[in-house]
């Protein structure tokens, strides 16, 4: 990713609005595009401009949005206590503004917006010594934004509002994306001359353009490239429509990095997934979250991954779930396999067709290959696990742990009723029922007599 430095630039995110148009008890900058909140991927960008601070300014939900993203030190958080417009929001950040060159100010909501697009904006403010810079876009259908107003000589004249455009205005198709790099030092003086003569009744920050301009400075408009970073979302529709666009990016980016991607249009991966080189993913497939796949792995039609971690050169096949799980390099897992939360496979272990696997330790080179459960357990290397064995940690109150020595061999259908040590070396034979330690060595069989019932037995109660 590209970094740049601007010790002497503070950057303002608005993000105090309720996003009623959502139809959410979730904040609007807090739902998830590709994984992360598309507030988080604001100020993501943000952060690569390494300004001199960030402040975000917010109001509906504000303790919600702060217990998500948490308290990075660069950040500053800002209250909007009534949601008076967005000339109001960033007046609210005077007194933490102080001491820059320029202020940089975008929206919480735009998460396709990229760095270098900011960094264009704000070389071109400063090479201009622009009092006032937009950032502006040509859209084929402009509505709902502000028209970019220019005079015959293409000098920057106003933005209007949607809302507030009458006919004529309404067909300019060049329009303000809400992107704007003032000078600090005549930002909140303008500020204070804006009122809220307007259908809305707020105080809009595009109207700073004119009052510049009436001040004879300088007011630039900077075109960007890619019209798509500035889109917004209020609904669900245009959320759908950004996470599109942003998974084409990521998918793109992935495939000049050296990864193989087979039907992309069907493969969902998010935006803190990282993927090794000669990884190839197949049709269907899912990464999720914050996966971790290394080099030379093959990820099988409709692999589902979250938050796991997979070393160079794995095998998962079709149709396997993997979620917080480690596995280390060259495992084998699947088809139809399920990793569960702190799973952790070594070098060269196979997992078979309907396995799982939850909470336990599998030794290199171990082999559970068919129809089993294999849950609370610390698993040796070189062992081979047998179709249909289970090891029962769950007495209906509490978990129990089983523990497995190396080069154990399992036979089928075998049930292991943890607590239970089973020592290196050992046979278990197929159809057994291990109630008790398993000595090193030999051949164990077991099995329980006839049935019987115990009418006042009662089950364990939990710790």
């Amino acid at each position: 990713m590209l970094s740049f430095h601007y010790p002497d630039l503070e950057i303002i995110v608005l993000a105090a609005g309720k996003g009623t148009r959502m139809r959410s008890r979730l904040p609007k900058v807090l739902h998830p595009v590709l994984g992360k909140a598309m507030l988080s991927h604001v100020l993501d960008t943000a952060e690569t401009l390494t300004p001199q601070a960030i402040s975000v300014v917010i109001g509906h939900e504000a303790d919600q949005i702060r217990a998500t993203i948490g308290e990075p030190e660069n950040l500053r958080w800002v209250m909007q206590s009534e949601q008076l417009g967005t000339g109001h929001a960033v007046q609210c950040c005077a007194p933490v503004n102080e001491g820059c060159r320029d202020v940089l100010i975008v929206c919480g909501d735009t998460p396709l917006l990229q760095a270098q697009t900011l960094a264009s904006l704000v070389e071109k403010h400063r090479s201009a010594d622009a009092s006032v810079s937009l950032l502006s876009a040509h859209l084929e259908d402009a509505t709902g934004y502000g028209r970019v107003v220019r005079d015959e000589s293409g000098a920057v004249l106003r933005i209007v509002e949607h809302k507030d455009a009458h006919a004529d205005e309404q067909a300019i198709q060049e329009v303000s994306s809400g992107i704007f790099c003032v000078r600090q030092a005549d930002l909140f003086r303008l500020l204070d001359q804006v009122d809220n003569s307007n259908a809305q009744q707020e105080y809009y920050l595009p109207d700073v353009i004119p009052l510049a301009i009436a001040a004879g400075t300088n007011v630039q408009a900077v075109v960007m490239d890619d019209a798509n970073e500035m889109s917004g979302i209020n609904n669900r529709r245009q959320l759908a429509d950004v996470e599109a666009a942003m998974q084409q990016r990521i998918i793109y980016d992935w495939q000049m990095q050296g990864v193989t991607i087979m039907q992309r249009e069907t493969v969902r991966i998010e935006a803190s997934v990282m993927l090794g080189r000669d990884c190839t993913v197949h049709a269907g497939c899912q990464l999720l979250g914050a996966t971790r796949i290394g080099d030379g792995c093959e990820l099988g039609p409709y692999t589902v991954i979250r938050d796991g971690a997979l070393d160079d050169d794995c095998c998962v096949q079709a149709f396997s779930h993997i979620e917080k799980a480690i596995v280390a390099n060259r495992a084998k897992i699947g088809p139809f396999a399920r990793l569960r939360p702190e799973a952790r496979l070594d070098e060269d272990v196979h997992i078979g067709n309907f396995v799982e696997i939850k909470k336990s330790v599998i030794g290199k080179g171990s082999k559970v290959n068919h129809l089993s459960y294999i849950g609370d357990t610390h698993m040796g290397s070189d062992c081979n696990i047998g179709a249909g064995s289970i090891t029962c940690n769950y007495d209906g109150a509490n978990k129990h742990q089983t523990h497995i020595g190396d080069r154990v061999f399992i036979g089928s259908d075998t049930k292991l009723i943890a607590p239970v040590f089973v020592d290196d070396d050992a046979t278990i034979g197929a159809g057994s029922i291990i109630t008790t330690n398993v000595d090193a060595g030999g051949l164990t069989l077991s099995a329980r007599p006839e049935q019987r019932h115990k009418s006042k037995w009662r089950r364990p109660k939990k710790d």
